[in-house]
């Protein structure tokens, strides 16, 4: 089973280096547009769906709205940029969201009536996946190499990595025992520690390779990726709800040994639009020397 999941690791690391550094940002849009449709496909789960004819209507509806996205945002082969304003709204939606859905993880296991439900979760997957999918593309779009996307993936894994290995050294106090019972409140300030430290780390080549950074913008930059690491956690405890409200261990069978591509993003679909949102709010000129 170990090898089996370092394997896979392994592979999805290189699949997303080639497509992050080596694809043009159409092409990488693309390409996140597929990961996002097998994830859509796996909430379609998550929402109680056992038929695959249901699910395909769910990935249908999804693509629709996904491909009136796109349009709205003025994504094509020949576009150097991104409707600003449309991904704004769109990464500012599932920031509200995600303030929403931490009430909903807070009053968790007495609130079921809230967010259970096909209607309400089928919804939920669209304010979830689809400011996921804008703002990855969004950062390909503002640096073209992809530091951006790979700054961000960095940040969210390394709150999982402080996390795992503070919480199995000292973690005793649990963070969400009805959801998650191996999170603990020293894993949770492990993972917020690493995420400050890579943050700061990742200043330098900010200020030496895009534009000077005063004093005022470092302290935001900084909160900005402590927000994040926030909103990561926020997003792992959300998808633990909605798989024990189905059962399920996992989100699905697509990636050996790690689950569904939904358990290897859940993190990011929260931390994301966090991060582009106030990226572009708090820097206007990305323009990387």
């Amino acid at each position: 089973m170990l090898r089996t999941r370092v394997i896979t690791a392994l592979v999805m690391l290189a699949i997303l280096y080639v497509a992050t550094a080596w694809l043009s940002p159409f092409h990488f849009a693309l390409f996140v547009s597929a990961v996002l449709l097998v994830a859509v496909f796996e909430w379609a789960g998550l929402m109680g769906l056992t038929q695959n004819l249901q699910k395909i209507s769910y990935l249908l509806v999804f693509s629709t709205v996904m491909i009136l996205s796109a349009w709205l945002l003025g994504l094509s082969p020949s576009a150097v940029t991104l409707n600003r304003n449309t991904a704004l709204l769109l990464c500012g939606t599932g920031i509200l969201f995600w303030l929403f859905a931490f009430s909903l993880l807070k009053a968790y296991p007495d609130n079921r009536d809230r967010w259970a439900g096909l209607g309400k979760t089928a919804v939920i997957g669209f304010l979830t996946l689809l400011p996921t999918w804008c703002a990855l593309i969004q950062l390909k779009y503002l640096e073209p190499r992809g530091y951006l996307v790979l700054a961000l993936i960095g940040l969210v894994s390394i709150v999982d990595i402080g996390a795992y290995f503070v919480g199995r050294q000292w973690g005793r106090a649990k963070l969400a025992p009805n959801l998650s019972p191996q999170k603990s409140w020293a894993g949770f300030w492990g993972g917020m520690t690493s995420c400050l430290l890579l943050s700061l780390l990742l200043l330098f080549p900010l200020h030496y390779m895009v534009m000077p950074l005063d004093g005022l913008t470092v302290v935001a930059l900084v909160a900005m990726g402590l927000v994040v690491a926030v909103f990561s956690v926020v997003g792992d405890l959300f998808e633990s709800m909605l798989k024990r409200s189905q059962g399920l261990k996992d989100s699905g069978r697509s990636l050996p040994g790690h689950g569904g591509v939904l358990d290897r993003i859940d993190s990011l679909t929260a931390a994301a639009p966090v991060f582009v949102f106030f990226l572009m709010i708090l820097i206007d000129d990305l323009t990387w020397q």
